[in-house]
């Protein structure tokens, strides 16, 4: 009897520690019951009542704020509120707020700058005196005026022209020029040119033969230089007065004179030799009109008086060469 009663009450025993063991224990879910879907969100935990279950949340709660945990109930366990606050999310922890103050050393980067371009250096100063001197070959063209064939009753039929070859020939011509050079490229200046004229070709043996012939023209002018440091294109253009003559042994004089437009023309090289020394082979090219002929006897008395017309011109082309020099050059500033 005493052994029968022994083994009811082990038996009972165990059932209840089983029994009591199970109710602490919560349940494991089913493998084959896990949601396949990686965005669906996940099953509550059997093993928790739905009142005590919460979602995770991305934004950080103080405890001071949190509602206090409901009393567990029997059978039942709780977590303790933690002492901190929830992180924000996830991947708060890998964001860093720069320091303040200036880098470390070995975090400063020297920032490359190329250096400024070196300053031109020109030969040419960019203003000065402008002296210079030219010489070359003179060659006359043209008419000088014109006169009349009447018919019998006296009426102008035909008007003849007299060229400026009758009375003159070419010949060496020498040039002075004075003037200012300004922002380097560009001068201006005055001019005398003086030209050693040669015989003509109709009268040279008139009046006991031609002696020989002159002309001179004064003028200002301007230059301009495409490159006054090396090699440049030189284009020149000048405006003033000429007169010319021709002589012959007996002391008579033809005079050409009233030429106050007379133009040239001139394109050509301007080659640097040094600061103060340039060359300027050109090639001129010029035009006009004379407005009184005039012969004069060998006392300067007047002979006879010819009016040009205004039909005729005459002009003329020079082969020169001249040298330059920059006095009292100023660099810029």
């Amino acid at each position: 009897m005493v052994r029968r009663a022994m083994t009811r009450t082990a038996v009972f025993f165990a059932a209840w520690v089983v029994l009591t063991h199970a109710s602490l224990v919560p349940a494991q879910a089913d493998p084959a019951d896990k949601n396949t879907d990686p965005g669906a969100p996940s099953a509550e935990p059997s093993g928790t009542p739905p009142s005590f279950y919460v979602e995770p949340s991305d934004v950080a709660t103080p405890v001071s704020d949190r509602a206090p945990p409901a009393a567990a109930g029997p059978g039942q366990h709780v977590e303790p509120a933690p002492s901190e606050p929830v992180a924000a999310s996830p991947s708060a922890h890998l964001t860093r707020t720069p320091a303040a103050g200036p880098r470390p050393a070995h975090m400063v980067f020297p920032v490359y700058e190329p250096p400024p371009p070196p300053m031109p250096r020109h030969l040419a100063p960019w203003q000065s005196l402008w002296v210079g001197v030219r010489t070359g070959w003179f060659v006359p063209f043209g008419d000088l005026w014109g006169y009349c064939v009447n018919d019998a009753y006296g009426n102008c039929v035909q008007i003849n022209a007299t060229s400026w070859n009758q009375y003159s020939g070419s010949g060496p011509m020498l040039e002075l020029d004075l003037g200012a050079r300004l922002a380097r490229h560009y001068n201006v200046f005055g001019l005398w040119e003086r030209t050693s004229l040669g015989h003509g070709k109709g009268f040279d043996e008139a009046y006991g033969g031609q002696r020989t012939g002159d002309t001179d023209f004064w003028a200002v002018g301007v230059r301009v230089s495409s490159d006054p440091d090396e090699l440049g294109l030189l284009v020149e253009f000048a405006l003033g007065y000429r007169r010319a003559r021709a002589l012959w042994r007996n002391g008579i004089e033809l005079r050409l004179t009233d030429a106050p437009l007379e133009a040239r023309i001139g394109i050509g090289a301007d080659i640097r030799l040094s600061k103060i020394v340039a060359l300027s082979p050109m090639v001129t090219f010029g035009f006009g009109r004379f407005g009184s002929a005039q012969w004069v006897d060998s006392r300067h008395n007047s002979v006879e008086v010819l009016d040009a017309l205004d039909a005729f011109g005459h002009g003329w082309l020079t082969l020169q060469l001249g040298a330059h020099f920059d006095a009292l050059g100023k660099r810029r500033p």
